[in-house]
């Protein structure tokens, strides 16, 4: 008898392992979007970066003093960061790309969920446990049943009431 729950366990989760894999295999075959050109976006903060550090070495001769050197030169560039990454994310560009970016990973993660989500509520099914959605549809059941009593004794409250009402 334990043989047989053991073979129907290790079938179920055969099963799923199949399925994932093919899910797994059809969203991988999926033809690829290409993805923007991060050195698109990126160019214009590097060559201010690289022009900024270049400026600087031309500027300061080296001297003993090379860590202050390093200092002045991160500072500039931290500044320089900063000053160009806050205008390049304000641009529309920069909104959009972020838009087609989040719409391609909610589109690659859509079918992995689902797949993960049946292979999870078939494993608890299988094991005889309740899921998510049968615990939250209980509580919803026990909250009902918990309003329709307080109905009810009201009502048998006010009955109580009236009843002394006209017995007095």
């Amino acid at each position: 008898m334990a043989d047989t729950a053991t073979e129907q366990l290790f079938e179920l989760w055969k099963k799923q392992l199949d399925e994932g894999t093919q899910a797994w295999a059809r969203l991988v075959a999926q033809a690829p979007v290409a993805p923007p050109d991060p050195t698109a976006f990126w160019r214009p903060v590097i060559d201010h970066g690289l022009q900024t550090w270049a400026r600087l070495f031309s500027q300061t001769p080296v001297t003993p003093d090379l860590m202050g050197q390093w200092k002045q030169f991160l500072d500039q560039w931290v500044e320089a960061w900063s000053r160009v990454l806050g205008q390049a994310m304000g641009t529309d560009a920069f909104a959009q790309m972020m838009g087609r970016s989040l719409d391609q990973w909610l589109a690659a993660q859509g079918p992995a969920r689902k797949a993960s989500e049946q292979s999870l509520e078939a494993t608890l099914g299988a094991l005889n446990l309740p899921s998510r959605a049968q615990v939250t549809a209980l509580a919803k059941q026990l909250i009902d049943l918990e309003e329709r009593l307080e109905r009810i004794e009201d009502a048998i409250a006010a009955l109580g009431k009236r009843r002394s009402e006209t017995a007095g």
